[in-house]
């Protein structure tokens, strides 16, 4: 980086983390866009971060948001510059690095060091980060519209099940509407209406249900969603950009074992910690087909189970959300409802 740029930087930092303030850094993108200096804007925001600061207490929230800072540093090295933007959301700059494979490696390399993040005395806190970013003057010509695509690629990141990085691109991102005005409660009652709209479509479930596991992969951008009955799966919808294409039945056996009586289901993150519960079969399984992360529902009603709603994700774990399950739990249990009323199995939609 130019020494002539560096020292037009106003060096003003956050007390918290010692890293720049949002407006240091605001102010040198500023900077760069009229000296036409090529940059990466990066936002950063920690994954779950409430639950720490509800659970442990604001204490050991600001403990956290020191090593998140710190990761993130490390990750950058020299770089880019790193500022805080509030609570536990980030921002950065890149200068001079905006090429596509570049600029990837560099989000690779900060989320490397969250794979094992720790926090003294309290093992059971784990945090991941979501980043979006875009990139001058690829994406734009200001600073403001650079941030609000920068926020377009986090959203989408958010959407996608956090704990990833997404680059903006124009053909996929520029449509993204943010739901900021109307809170999250609004989109949620909107995505469950939705859910009802679409079997509702036809009395036939043989022709909804396709229509709802599209809506599933393309909303919760979710690289595979099923309906596994009792001996194969009976509808499957494969998300456009999903790296993995061919995915298969997997046993029931090995599914209704784990199943949250409460609940009705069983998901986990990281598929490779089946090992440590000795599911050796299960894993071998989701290695094939290339599943990172898994999630199945049960399709009930009363004390019938007629199959399972069954999520995959690739090429990356996800972190499956509350909401994620919220609306894949309504959409399992309205399948049920409507099996029981119409006296069906799964097997005679096939």
């Amino acid at each position: 980086m130019d020494k002539f740029l560096l020292d037009k930087i106003e060096a003003k930092f956050d007390s918290l983390t010692g890293v720049y303030e949002r407006f240091a850094i605001e102010n040198f993108a500023r900077i760069l866009i009229k000296e036409q200096h090529p940059f990466a804007l990066m936002l950063i925001d920690g994954d779950n971060f409430k639950n720490v600061n509800d659970g442990y207490g604001h204490s050991v929230g600001d403990i956290v948001i020191q090593i998140i800072a710190q990761r993130i540093k490390d990750g950058v090295g020299k770089k880019g510059f790193v500022g805080r933007f509030g609570g536990d959301e980030f921002i950065l700059l890149i200068p001079d690095i905006v090429e596509y494979d570049e600029i990837w490696q560099v989000c690779r390399e900060i989320h490397a060091q969250f794979g094992n993040f720790s926090v003294p005395d309290y093992p059971a806190i784990f945090i991941t980060i979501t980043t979006g970013l875009s990139r001058f003057s690829i994406d734009g010509s200001s600073y403001e519209e650079l941030f609000e695509k920068a926020d377009k690629a986090l959203y989408r990141g958010k959407q996608k099940g956090r704990s990833c990085f997404i680059i903006y691109l124009d053909s996929k991102h520029k449509d993204i509407k943010i739901h900021s005005s109307d809170g999250p409660s609004s989109n949620s009652m909107q995505q469950h209406n939705t859910i009802f709209n679409l079997l509702a479509r036809s009395n036939d479930l043989r022709q909804s249900i396709p229509y709802l596991l599209q809506f599933f992969t393309t909303t919760l951008m979710i690289d595979h969603v099923c309906i596994q009955g009792r001996k194969s799966m009976i509808f499957s919808e494969v998300y456009s950009l999903s790296r993995t294409k061919e995915f298969e039945y997997i046993d029931n056996a090995l599914v209704s074992l784990n199943v949250n009586n409460s609940t009705a289901i069983f998901y986990i993150n990281d598929v490779n910690k089946l090992a440590a519960s000795n599911q050796n079969t299960l894993l071998n399984i989701c290695n094939k087909q290339n599943i990172f992360s898994i999630l199945f529902v049960e399709i009930s009603y009363g004390d019938t189970v007629y199959g399972y709603l069954r999520a995959d994700t690739t090429a990356t774990n996800r972190i499956w959300q509350n909401s994620d399950m919220d609306l894949l739990l309504t959409a399992a249990k309205a399948i049920g409802m409507a099996l029981h009323f119409q006296g069906k199995t799964l097997e005679e939609l096939k």
